[in-house]
């Protein structure tokens, strides 16, 4: 019987030159996009070594050479997800503003859109997981990043209050505030689908509104506000 005439032979996968940083970031970069992957699939327990890389499409063991074990990798994750989030929020801080009010507007504008545009990253970073989430969150607060958007969140209160003619004694409780009204809109509008939500955008803009007036009678009034 004739043989079929062979078809293309599969791409190869470039070789990760040796001391090439950039090869090796390109390769970290798909070893957690596929590991996203995974997770989106089945959840942590889907996320293996051995299926990390049989995704790229590398050895069993290049992985390794990136994360010690699973767990590392899910923290790279949650790393590499906060780090976009940082730079969306940093991007809106630095940008030109004619106050400290707009500016705190722009920055929870960024915050809630990086996660709108993302929700797999906010399903990975804040969704419940089981006994899985122990093995996300392990060491999640020694993060360079993690301390950047602390600070930058701080900033923001400081300069805030210092335009209003405050003290800086209630920087951390508005902070905490912000944070928690930021989480609720995003957890209500991603995840309780259900509920007949009105005209979004309207909502949106005026919840944004609401934040910052939160902030600012907590700046004032500590509180009391």
């Amino acid at each position: 019987m004739p043989r079929r005439p062979a078809g293309p032979a599969p791409a190869r996968r470039p070789r990760v030159r040796r001391g090439n940083v950039e090869d090796q970031a390109a390769l970290r970069r798909e070893l957690i996009d596929a590991a996203q992957g995974l997770f989106l699939e089945g959840g942590a327990a889907a996320v293996t070594m051995r299926a990390v890389a049989a995704r790229v499409g590398v050895s069993p063991m290049a992985p390794y050479r990136y994360f010690a074990d699973k767990a590392e990798l899910l923290t790279g994750l949650w790393e590499f997800a906060l780090g976009g989030l940082y730079e969306r929020m940093r991007s809106a801080f630095d940008a030109a503003h004619p106050s400290a009010r707009m500016r705190q507007a722009a920055v929870i504008d960024a915050f809630l859109g990086y996660w709108e545009g993302h929700p797999e990253r906010y399903r990975l970073v804040y969704a419940p997981l089981g006994a899985d989430r122990e093995e996300t969150v392990a060491g999640v607060a020694d993060f360079p990043v993690y301390e950047r958007l602390l600070a930058l969140s701080h900033a923001m209160g400081l300069a805030l209050a210092a335009e209003l003619g405050v003290g800086a004694q209630h920087v951390k409780l508005a902070s905490d505030l912000r944070f928690a009204m930021q989480l609720g809109y995003l957890h209500g509008l991603m995840v309780n689908r259900r509920y007949p939500w009105g005209d979004r955008a309207v909502l949106r803009a005026t919840y944004i509104e609401q934040i910052v007036a939160t902030v600012e009678r907590c700046l004032r009034d500590g509180p009391a506000g």
